[in-house]
C-alpha cells in the first residue's frame, strides 16, 4: 500500500499539485489530500489508480516506502489474453490528459489490419471501441494501407475520436505498431501462432516514433480518397 509519504515524494517529481495528480487519477483533490494527511487510507482501487497514473509518466513506488523514475522495460504480451491486457493498457493511457486534444502524447497507430482484431478478440474489440468512444477528446491517428472494414457511422461522417490516413506500404512498411503514453508497441500477427505483442517503455523511443509517425502523417492521404 502507498504511504502519505511516498505520495508526496511522487508529485514532487513530477512537480504535480494535488489537482494535477487527481486529473490524472480520476480521482478528487480531497481524497489525495486525506490521504497525504493520513485521515484516510486508499481503497484498492484507488490506490491501483494512482500507481497507474504516476506509472503513466514514468515515476514508480519503491520497497521502504520509496519512489524513483522509472527505467526502459519490455513487455511482452502473447495469446487472446495478453492481446487484451495489452488493450486494457492503451485504453488506460487514453484516459490521461496527454492522450487527448491538446495533450502532448496522443496516440498513433500504424499499418494496423482491423481484421486481425476482430479475429482474435471477437466481441471484446467491440467492448474496447465501445470504452474508448467513451473518452472525451480523445486523440487518436490511424495511418492504413486500405479502408478499414470496421468503421462506424460516426467515422464515416468525421465525428469519431480516430482519424484515418492511407500510407503506401512501400514507404511506411508493413509491421504494426502503436505509441501510446511512453510506450511503444509492436504487433506480430502469425496465422500458425498465437498474437504477439512486444511493449518498449521508453520515453526516447516512443518520442522517435512520433517524430516518425508525423512525417508518415504528413505525406499520407485522407480517408476519404482511399478507395476500397
Amino acid at each position: 500500500m502507498i504511504t502519505a509519504a511516498q505520495l508526496r515524494a511522487a508529485r514532487g517529481l513530477l512537480d504535480w499539485t494535488r489537482s494535477d495528480l487527481a486529473k490524472a487519477a480520476s480521482i478528487s483533490p480531497e481524497t489525495i489530500k486525506n490521504i497525504e494527511h493520513g485521515t484516510f487510507r486508499p481503497q484498492e482501487t484507488t490506490a491501483d489508480a494512482i500507481v497507474r497514473a504516476f506509472g503513466t509518466h514514468g515515476v514508480e513506488f519503491t520497497e521502504n516506502e520509496g519512489v524513483k523514475r522509472s527505467q526502459d522495460t519490455v513487455t511482452k504480451y502473447e495469446g487472446v489474453d495478453g492481446f487484451k491486457r495489452f488493450l486494457d493498457d492503451v485504453y488506460q493511457a487514453a484516459k490521461q490528459p496527454f492522450s487527448q486534444n491538446g495533450g502532448d502524447k496522443p496516440i498513433y497507430i500504424g499499418h494496423v489490419d482491423d481484421r486481425y482484431f476482430s479475429m482474435h478478440l471477437g466481441d471484446f474489440f467491440e467492448t474496447h471501441i465501445q470504452r474508448m468512444n467513451e473518452i472525451s477528446e480523445l486523440k487518436m491517428r490511424i495511418l492504413v494501407h486500405e479502408k478499414p472494414h470496421t468503421l462506424s457511422k460516426d467515422e464515416k461522417q468525421g465525428n469519431s475520436y480516430r482519424e484515418y490516413r492511407q500510407s503506401s506500404s512501400e514507404l511506411a512498411g508493413n509491421v504494426p505498431f502503436y505509441v501510446y503514453a511512453d510506450k511503444l508497441g509492436i504487433l506480430v500477427f502469425d496465422e500458425n501462432k498465437p498474437v504477439q505483442i512486444v511493449v518498449i517503455a521508453s520515453t526516447l523511443v516512443s518520442k522517435a516514433y512520433r517524430d516518425q509517425f508525423n512525417v508518415m502523417w504528413k505525406n499520407a492521404k485522407p480517408l476519404e480518397m482511399i478507395s476500397r
